[in-house]
């Protein structure tokens, strides 16, 4: 083209645009990443700070003390008891059972109590506490204060705590469990292995951010390079070119309306090029019929005298064979001249199956050719120029009987398909080879009579209509000519006929 540099190096172009894509999704995966990992590292240093508080240290200390004291008051008081209880015993008097207490004398003698404390006593008799002493004891989740009585230890008390000292008791010395575990263990583990952590982390968020960033680049650079590709080989003039990559959503949606666009200039181009042709072609016919007409007349005329002087019979036969070839080159300026000058269609309402009825019954004699009509209706109203579409029609037909020879079959298939009138001709003849849109060049034929302007003529009034007119060789032998005309509106027209055999 004109004015036109092709770009260097669009392949690597393409990849200056990956590239860019790449670092562009990079950025933006490893923003959220390190944010994440900043706020790891945070509530780490959060963590570390609040374990090596002093205050918490001394709060567990505290409540430990606290914990320690009051057992002590409880040792010191199941003692005392035990002491009291002891005494009665020695001054041969009995106390009275009381519920918080149980006891058992060595001579095998109880008093008072449930019966897991005694069960809790009797396991605790070959012991032999020191008097005076007092341990701490579990009882089934319970704790329990043990006592020895008496200077000669005859005597054991089991003191249940209160239920809200021993729940207190029991929250204390778990919380010291667990801080003892925080401070002990992952206090250590927070100090030695957070920085492996967290560098382990971004270098997972760092991976996952290169392959997003690699496939999300690849997905919509791959797709655009291939357009920028397309794009230079349609502007060298490579219309036939189409993008095949694959493509999501609105990348494919625009790969698909590149490739209709390629479709398209493709076919504007066919157009112009066979407009170009068709109008070079109409001044050589203008010319040739111009150029061929001058001359008849005064031959005509000239044998027509000398016929009337002469009654030589040889003379006679010459001219009538001079007149007869005068007469087909006058066909033939006739042709040349329609051709060169086809008027507008005047459309007019015509009955499509009638019309070519009387079209056949014309080229096609009845002892010679069938004609075999498939899937027609009764009529076919539309609406065409009759001269104009009767010479197509006859184009058609006759093209085919001189295909077919001495004898043969034409099959007439018709279709309503999406507003438009299909018709399919189908010939038994020998088919053709080669390029089937050069059957409709002008002065292109294999006949030895034929001026090769038939087709095209009968191109020229289907394209004039607004409808298209295509060739097929078909596998088995023979042709097939497709004419696609537009149903429009056209009113309802009264024919006879039926599905003719």
């Amino acid at each position: 083209m004109l004015g036109w540099r092709r770009p260097a190096a669009p392949v690597a172009r393409g990849f200056r645009v990956q590239r860019r894509l790449f670092v562009l999704f990079l950025l933006s995966s490893l923003l959220p990443a390190l944010a994440l990992l900043a706020l790891n590292w945070r509530m780490s240093q959060r963590l570390l700070s609040y374990l090596e508080s002093p205050g918490l240290s001394a709060a567990m200390e505290s409540s430990l003390a606290l914990a320690r004291g009051a057992l002590e008051r409880e040792k010191g008081m199941a003692k005392a008891h035990a002491d009291t209880l002891a005494a009665q015993f020695a001054a041969g008097r009995t106390p009275a059972a009381t519920r918080e207490f149980a006891w058992r004398l060595r001579d095998g003698s109880a008093l008072g109590g449930s019966d897991s404390l005694q069960a809790l006593l009797a396991a605790e008799i070959d012991e032999q506490p020191e008097p005076g002493s007092a341990r701490i004891l579990h009882d089934g989740g319970r704790t329990v204060v043990l006592a020895a009585g008496g200077s000669d230890g005859r005597l054991l008390v089991a003191m249940p705590l209160a239920p809200d000292l021993d729940a207190a008791l029991g929250a204390v010395a778990e919380g010291s469990r667990r801080q003892r575990q925080l401070a002990g263990a992952y206090q250590e583990f927070l100090r030695s292995a957070l920085l492996l952590t967290l560098t382990l982390l971004g270098a997972v968020l760092l991976t996952a951010s290169l392959w997003l960033s690699y496939i999300l680049a690849r997905q919509i650079a791959a797709p655009l390079a291939e357009l920028v590709r397309g794009t230079e080989r349609i502007a060298a003039g490579d219309l036939e070119h189409r993008v095949r990559v694959k493509a999501r959503d609105e990348l494919a949606e625009l790969v698909r309306a590149f490739n209709r666009m390629g479709e398209e200039l493709a076919t504007s181009r066919e157009r112009r090029l066979r407009a170009e042709r068709l109008a070079a072609w109409q001044g050589i016919a203008r010319r040739l019929a111009h150029e061929i007409k001058n001359p008849l007349t005064p031959i005509t005329l000239a044998m027509h005298r000398i016929e009337r002087r002469s009654a030589d019979p040889a003379v006679s036969e010459s001219i009538a064979a001079v007149l007869e070839e005068t007469a087909n080159l006058a066909r033939l300026a006739d042709e040349f001249s329609l051709f060169a000058r086809l008027p507008a269609p005047v459309p007019q309402p015509l009955e499509l199956r009638a019309l070519l009825t009387e079209v056949i019954a014309l080229y096609l004699p009845a002892e010679r050719f069938r004609a075999r009509w498939v899937g027609w209706p009764t009529a076919v109203p539309l609406a065409a120029d009759p001269g104009q579409l009767r010479q197509a029609l006859a184009n058609l037909v006759k093209n085919a009987g001189e295909a077919m020879g001495e004898r043969g079959a034409l099959t007439l298939r018709y279709a309503r398909q999406a507003g438009w009138h299909r018709l399919e001709l189908d010939d038994e003849g020998p088919g053709f080879a080669g390029d089937p849109e050069a059957l409709f060049e002008p002065y292109v034929t294999s006949k030895a009579a034929g001026t090769g302007l038939g087709l095209a003529i009968a191109r020229r009034i289907v394209e004039d209509h607004g409808g298209q007119l295509t060739a097929l060789a078909l596998p088995a032998g023979g042709a097939r000519f497709t004419l696609a005309l537009p149903a429009g509106e056209a009113p309802a027209l009264a024919a006879e006929g039926g599905q003719g055999a």
